[in-house]
């Protein structure tokens, strides 16, 4: 099993076997999925890396916290601008939306790939960046995502992940301030191969989420907040066998 921290030299990544911008994609579900690997996706870009981030469905199903009683198209189109301000603060591309309807990807496989090898064709990134199996949160989309992920791009793929810790301190945050909330599917400790010291993004993350007003209310980013003063790490999943391109390695290992 692989374990090292992600400290990349910045300055070095356009040194990195004669590639200019290497770049990543990152495939979502919905918009603030990214969530989850904000930190991780900021210290990329940071690092000269081009992150472009796919969201499959812009969230049309979905439930609406700002107050503005949005749905359907409508909420669609707010959660879309949250994604792009969102990705601006993290440094990140403009974000690609492939608008699939929400909650029925399932029934859309082949033109998920379809699409998505496209893209993956055009921007020709040095790694694939998606959810570990079951999305963390047990979302439908989610799982699809990733049944999409490791049945099609698994070769260089990177998953992301919450721990049983992680999960517990998110756990305990929440209950800081009145809510029950608790991981689906956390994975065990053993199973995370790489730890990304996230902590100097602590104010990007905060405030990327804090962007996504139909989705998290006040309460929810105070407890974000205090699971990212706890929590200064996120954790990444390459599955046993994977190679990843040495380019990345690099960035990983330095």
């Amino acid at each position: 099993m692989l374990f090292f921290a992600l400290v990349c030299s910045c300055q070095s990544t356009q040194e990195i076997n004669g590639m200019d911008t290497p770049s990543v994609i990152v495939l979502l579900a919905h918009p603030d999925d990214e969530t989850w690997v904000s930190g991780t996706l900021a210290k990329l870009a940071d690092c000269g890396v081009r992150v472009f981030p796919v969201y499959a469905t812009s969230g049309d199903a979905g439930s609406d916290h700002s107050g503005q009683g949005l749905s359907g198209a409508d909420l669609a189109r707010v959660r879309e601008q949250e994604a792009i301000a969102a990705s601006s603060i993290l440094g990140l591309e403009p974000p690609i939306f492939l608008r699939f309807p929400d909650g029925k990807l399932t029934n859309f496989h082949h033109q998920l790939i379809a699409t998505f090898e496209f893209i993956v064709t055009q921007i020709d990134p040095i790694a694939v960046m998606s959810f570990i199996r079951g999305g963390i949160t047990d979302n439908r989309d989610h799982k699809t995502v990733n049944r999409l992920i490791t049945g099609e791009f698994n070769e260089n793929s990177i998953y992301f992940a919450l721990s049983d810790t992680r999960a517990d301190i998110l756990s305990r945050s929440a209950e800081k301030f009145g809510l029950d909330y608790r991981v689906t599917v956390p994975v065990d400790d053993s199973e995370i191969s790489i730890l990304v010291d996230v902590s100097p993004y602590a104010r990007q993350r905060i405030s990327a989420m804090s962007i996504y007003t139909t989705q998290f209310p006040p309460t929810m980013i105070s407890a974000f907040s205090a699971f990212v003063e706890r929590s200064t790490v996120e954790e990444l999943v390459i599955v046993d066998g994977v190679e990843l391109p040495h380019q990345l390695l690099y960035l990983l290992r330095f």
